[in-house]
């Protein structure tokens, strides 16, 4: 699905601004997680940068990242914020240059990137099997976000993603949202009698999981034309130093929390 910023798109720039403002309110920023990657060869593929980003966001989302790969936003902050003593921190002074994914955190990105590259190609082309030869799929193509339209419609951990794509080449933000998202992974199997025969037969089933689980399965990325980043939240220690533009404590920001689909949907009505 793709959802406009702000109701009928009138200009792409205007767009782009209601993008920011939406992810300015989310607390989401981009992190630069790079574009390649290494196979099961030990050789070096390039156009990863899409995988690479999924990896990035889930990773954060879950908790596997070691450190908080925003941290140095704050820092660089602080350290030029106005008036020189670092202590007014607001949003505006924390656009700087793109902070780069640390080695530590890349070499696990990189692991996980290579297993959704495998993962959805693979879906990709049980569909479509012509675009391997035709080359739409391949080792070094360049994916793109509707792969995830083949993905997420399955039973895998997969179907439990949502995906928002920003792309500030349209001016749009893509939503897919997996078949199972707000369910448990893995269903619960339930065994049952059926019929007069009285035959037990197993059924799958899908119960709900909580909000904390839900947001951790909602992955925020942001397309630049050519190339994909991984949009994650400022964790608590970076966002309740922010001050707002008169000085005061923000609290428009939700502390060491990621958006919901819902909560994606919401902020760009």
């Amino acid at each position: 699905t793709s959802v406009s910023v702000s109701g009928h798109v009138t200009s792409l720039q205007s767009a782009i601004n209601s993008q920011m403002c939406a992810l300015s309110a989310m607390n989401l920023v981009p992190i630069e997680a790079g574009s390649t990657n290494v196979n099961e060869q030990n050789k070096v593929i390039q156009n990863s940068c899409f995988y690479l980003s999924l990896a990035a966001s889930y990773l954060s989302g879950s908790g596997a990242f070691n450190a908080d790969p925003t941290e140095g936003y704050f820092r660089n902050a602080t350290t030029n914020g106005e008036g020189g003593n670092g202590t007014n921190a607001t949003a505006k002074s924390i656009e700087m240059s793109i902070l780069m994914l640390r080695d530590e955190e890349m070499k696990v990105t990189q692991k996980l990137a290579l297993q959704l590259k495998r993962a959805i190609e693979a879906a990709v082309v049980l569909v479509h099997p012509d675009w391997a030869s035709t080359g739409a799929v391949g080792e070094e193509i360049q994916a793109f976000s509707d792969f995830l339209v083949y993905a997420l419609d399955s039973d895998s951990v997969l179907g439990h993603w949502a995906v928002a794509v920003f792309d500030e080449a349209s001016g749009f933000v893509d939503v897919y949202r997996g078949r199972h998202y707000g369910k448990i992974y893995p269903p619960i199997k339930v065994k049952r009698r059926s019929g007069e025969s009285g035959k037990r037969r197993t059924k799958w089933k899908y119960k709900d999981c909580d909000e904390a689980t839900k947001r951790a399965t909602t992955l925020t990325l942001r397309y630049i034309p050519g190339h994909y980043q991984p949009l994650l939240p400022e964790l608590t220690k970076i966002a309740e130093k922010r001050l707002d533009k008169n000085g005061r404590r923000s609290r428009s920001i939700k502390l060491d929390t990621r958006p919901s689909l819902e909560d994606i949907l919401s902020a760009l009505e």
